[in-house]
Parts: structure tokens; sequence; C-alpha cells
């Protein structure tokens, strides 16, 4: 028997959903970091991303002032940390620097890179759209990494060493590090 859900609540049943840092820049060049997990690849070629988030949050508010942003993606070890960046500190307070965490330049926009994430994209601001209560972000990749033992033959993130974390609601995650594969029974079309 199926239970009807309060539509309020139906996100959850997409779930798990990948968990990132963003980070982010204003216009004076102060950090400022958040977990999301509203975040998918929209387009692979060219290669976009995006992101939903709440408009009066301070990653909204700098990507509309620098129009940069980094997508991080933290493994499971460092899952306290990454919820850390998830209090609301007053703007211009580095969340990085609260939980813990260390950063570095990237290498084609200002926003830092997060030391200890298995993975960047580094993003230009392509456009937005308000849907409902948050407001969707696109942006183009414009700079990839990913730890060397993080990635198989393949190019495909190897699950097992970069255990990334993997959002159910609230404050419960999923560590995705187990590899399953489907039976190919016909190309993509």
């Amino acid at each position: 028997m199926k239970r009807e859900v309060d539509l309020s609540l139906a996100y959850r049943l997409i779930a798990p959903r990948p968990v990132v840092i963003i980070t982010t820049v204003d216009s004076n060049g102060r950090i400022n970091a958040a977990p999301f997990s509203l975040v998918c690849p929209v387009s692979f070629d060219p290669p976009r991303v995006m992101f939903c988030t709440d408009p009066e949050h301070d990653t909204y508010l700098n990507v509309k002032e620098t129009k940069e942003f980094v997508i991080n993606v933290p493994p499971a070890d460092i899952l306290d940390k990454v919820w850390e960046t998830a209090r609301d500190y007053p703007r211009g307070v580095n969340e990085l620097e609260k939980a813990g965490l260390k950063w570095e330049p990237s290498l084609k926009v200002k926003p830092p890179r997060v030391v200890e994430c298995v993975a960047h994209l580094e993003c230009v601001y392509a456009w937005e759209r308000e849907v409902g209560d948050h407001v969707m972000i696109v942006g183009d990749v414009v700079a990839a990494f990913v730890n060397e033992d993080c990635i198989d033959r393949s190019n495909v993130l190897d699950v097992r060493t970069a255990k990334p974390l993997l959002h159910v609601g609230r404050n419960v995650f999923v560590i995705g590090d187990k590899r399953i594969s489907a039976k190919i029974t016909r190309s993509r079309g």
C-alpha cells in the first residue's frame, strides 16, 4: 500500500542526492561556503551545472556580485565539517575557517577550492531562473579537477575511494561507496 506524502516534502523522495560545498566570494574577496544537495549537471557540451539556492543566502548574493562559484565534492570523512558550513553565520564570515577546512586558489575563478574535497568544478555564471522559493543558477564549467585516486580508467568517479556524501534529508546522509552496474541492452540514443 502506498502512503501519500505532503507535497512540501515531495523533494525528499528524490533522494539521496549528491552533497557539495559551493564556495563563492563577495566583491571584497571574502570567502563564503555552504553545502547544497539541489545540484546537478544540465549539459555535457558545453559543460554546465546548476544548483538551487535561497535568494537571500550569501551564496546567491555573491554569485550575483562576482558571477563565479566552485562546486566542491566532499568525501564522507568530513561530514561534520560540511555540516558546520551550513550554520547561519553573518555575511562576510568565512565558513571554511569556522569548519576547520583548508582552501586553495582556483585556476580560473576567484572563489577557492576546498582542499579536503575530492573534486572541484570551477564555474562562471551563465543564467538564472526563479523556481518557486529558490533561484536556479546555471554555470559554465571552466575548469575541473579530481584527486588522481578518485577517478577510474574510464574517467568515472571511483566512489569506493571518493566516498561521496549523499543527502537523504535533514541531517541524514548516505555514503555512496558501493558500485553496481546495469546490464547494457542498447546504446544511449
